[in-house]
């Protein structure tokens, strides 16, 4: 059972407190609910209720994932469409409650490995199934000498925060993970990255685990207002955090005291990188953290330190399906090496750097551009609260860069115009925005990055509106 106590923040600044003891109570209500509406099927999947109050939400995920069946962690859909998307997918699956009581009976085509957690995911890339994850829900109960967390320098008694969603795997790995220790943890039921140094000051946090996203907003608050109270270690993960936003937390913590973290929702591998180490190595992301990582060409061959390939992880993983519903790209190797697609070059101390992702590139003229060095720029202008780039198509040059973004405070029409060019001083001309339009919010996941897909529709979307094609 776990050994954390549990502070749930609700969107109107209520708290709930959940000590061990009652914590362990009421997950043992909850995991015996589970047991009698599925008797001894271990095949169907448990799918706590995503649309639940959040400390029942909690509750359910963690009763579920000390039974044996396959868990499905909701993504705020009714249980009853989950349920009947599952069963689209060759899965009968299970929720607790009034309503959603009765289960499919048309999935069970579908098989999955022991320990199985699903997690919706493909969303940034329009890709969306589930990912198959048997190594995550092992953390509860696990030695701690081998948590992950540990090695992030957690300790009983500290006061820990999870900034982002639990439904992320990023975020759902941490905090399944810190449960074992006997910490404070805060989650927040719906996470607002505008209001994080605020709860971090506020409730005196000394590990916080955060997204670049808001890493980059607390970066703007604290140069209007210092002091991160009793901060002192600071992991981040789920996206590529630019090099400003880090060195400037290198800078205030110490970069002992930063940790990266790069992942997948699959449960392959993991790497982790200190802020002391990146500093040596400008880019990595780090080594491997019991896990192997190597990087082969197309045939499956070792490449040498320095050259770009197909990134591998060995870790207890052993080969599986590691997708249900839509697949990408997964490759195994004779030796239990698996790759998902991501690009990237070891040095000959065995450090990781990745390369940009398909769907962060904008090819302008013959040149290749980055959308996140773009947003990066934009986000360097004080009323710029959030940025997004894409790329359209276009009849000269192959595509030309449209960029949406969301103000801070009004300002006047020709402010875009000065923007961009601005904008001609800090980005090569391949990169600079043909267009920078306004808008209420860029679209973006619970882990905080950017939904390409939707990006890209939205550039689409206006660029018909200019053509009238």
């Amino acid at each position: 059972m776990p050994s954390a106590s549990l502070v749930l923040h609700a969107p109107d600044g209520t708290t709930e407190i959940l000590r061990p003891d009652s914590l362990a109570d009421r997950v043992s209500g909850i995991r015996e609910e589970f047991r009698r509406a599925v008797g001894s099927d271990e095949s169907v999947c448990l799918l706590p209720d995503g649309r639940a109050p959040f400390p029942r939400l909690l509750l359910e995920l963690v009763a579920a994932l000390g039974l044996p069946n396959p868990v499905v962690v909701p993504d705020g859909d009714t249980s009853a469409s989950s349920i009947a998307h599952l069963a689209r997918l060759g899965l009968t699956a299970h929720a607790l409650g009034e309503g959603r009581r009765p289960r499919s009976t048309t999935g069970g085509s579908a098989k999955l490995p022991a320990s199985a957690l699903l997690l919706r995911t493909g969303g940034t890339s329009g890709r969306l199934r589930y990912a198959v994850n048997t190594s995550m829900r092992r953390a509860l109960g696990r030695d701690r000498r081998l948590s992950l967390a540990t090695a992030l320098r957690i300790r009983d008694g500290i006061r820990v925060c999870l900034a982002g969603s639990v439904r992320h795997a990023a975020q759902l790995s941490m905090f399944l993970d810190a449960l074992n220790h006997r910490a404070e943890i805060h989650l927040f039921e719906r996470p607002d990255p505008a209001r994080l140094l605020r709860e971090v000051r506020r409730h005196r946090i000394q590990w916080l685990v955060a997204t670049p996203l808001h890493l980059r907003i607390m970066q703007r608050q604290l140069r209007m207002d210092g002091g991160t109270a009793e901060l002192e270690t600071l992991v981040h993960m789920s996206a590529a955090c630019p090099e400003p936003v880090k060195r400037f937390w290198h800078s205030t913590l110490g970069p002992e005291n930063v940790y990266e973290v790069f992942g997948a929702s699959e449960g392959i591998g993991t790497t982790v990188a200190r802020g002391d180490e990146w500093e040596k190595r400008p880019g990595t992301v780090g080594r491997g953290f019991f896990t192997s990582v190597a990087v082969m060409d197309s045939a499956g061959r070792p490449l040498p330190p320095g050259v770009t390939g197909d990134v591998y992880f060995h870790g207890a993983t052993p080969e599986r399906a590691l997708h249900v519903g839509q697949r990408d790209l997964v490759r195994w190797t004779e030796d239990g090496y698996v790759s998902i697609g991501d690009r990237g070059r070891l040095d000959p101390e065995g450090y990781l750097y990745l390369e940009p992702r398909p769907q962060l590139r904008i090819t302008v003229g013959g040149t290749t551009v980055l959308a996140t060095d773009i947003e990066d720029a934009l986000l360097d202008v004080p009323w710029i609260e959030d940025a997004a780039a894409a790329g359209v198509a276009n009849e000269v040059t192959g595509q030309r860069v449209v960029c949406f973004v969301v103000c801070a405070t009004p300002g006047p029409e020709s402010r875009t115009a000065q923007l961009i060019a601005g904008l001609r001083r800090v980005l090569p001309p391949a990169a600079v925005p043909r267009r920078v339009i306004e808008v209420e919010a860029i679209p973006r996941s619970s882990s905080g990055k950017i939904n390409r897909t939707s990006i890209s529709e939205m550039a689409q979307q206006y660029s018909v509106r200019e053509t009238g094609q």
